[in-house]
């Protein structure tokens, strides 16, 4: 079958295969003696991850340590850091821990973590005429609709009332300041919307130099109007 030298070279390569095959055995049984009985599994960053980031999966890896290099708060599970927000910069390499992880839970205490993304966290001040009784609460959708000074083309001013924004969440109710509050017997409040910064400019505007009123919406309605100012003269048109 095989004559010559190329029997030789093939009894040469036959045995080198066998060898390197036993000395993989041999480390395999090496490492399995010498493993210590306390390995953990651990979450560490596979890359550098910054401050108020959501987590990716692709941004994790998993080793195994002794329990005595293992952090006691570190994670055991990639699941459980996943669409978490890290709390401040996390390098490559290091161990993540629960303290520097944001989850729903812990959301609660910062409105900063409430703001849906692309959205900006604004304050407005209200009463109980514009806020529907003070009935508006967290978490409700209203439009707003504001009464201005506008002058039209001929140079003529009237006032008029017109949607601002439509459909717009609440992100949080709360006092205007325990100065306001002792001032105006715990009226005066404010009121926090999540607006695109293109919906905070008419928003600001017209909280500046009009008077809004605020719209409670119905859960489930998402409807939109488009609608022209209305004017004083539109009582009197036919």
């Amino acid at each position: 079958m095989f004559k010559g030298v190329k029997k030789y070279w093939f009894i040469s390569i036959l045995c080198g295969l066998i060898a390197a095959a036993l000395f993989y055995v041999f480390l395999q049984q090496v490492e399995e003696q010498y493993r210590p009985d306390d390995l953990v599994t651990v979450v560490k960053a596979a890359q550098p991850i910054a401050a108020d980031e959501v987590i990716r999966l692709e941004q994790l890896m998993t080793a195994e340590v002794p329990a005595q290099y293992a952090h006691p708060n570190g994670v055991r599970d990639t699941a459980q850091v996943v669409g978490k927000i890290s709390t401040t910069d996390i390098a490559a390499g290091e161990e993540i821990i629960k303290e520097k992880l944001v989850g729903e839970k812990e959301k609660v205490g910062r409105l900063a973590y409430k703001v849906p993304l692309n959205k900006r966290a604004v304050a407005i001040s209200i009463d109980e005429t514009s806020a529907v009784s003070f009935n508006v609460q967290a978490g409700d959708h209203v439009d707003v609709m504001a009464t201005l000074d506008i002058t039209d083309p001929a140079g003529g001013a009237s006032s008029a009332a017109l949607f601002v924004l439509q459909d717009i969440e609440v992100l949080s109710v709360g006092a205007k300041g325990a100065a306001a509050d002792q001032k105006n017997g715990g009226a005066a409040k404010t009121l926090t919307l999540a607006v695109s910064p293109d919906q905070a400019r008419p928003l600001v505007l017209a909280t500046e130099r009009g008077e809004i009123r605020l719209l409670l919406r119905s859960p489930v309605d998402d409807s939109q109007y488009v609608l022209p100012p209305f004017r004083m003269n539109n009582f009197i048109q036919p």
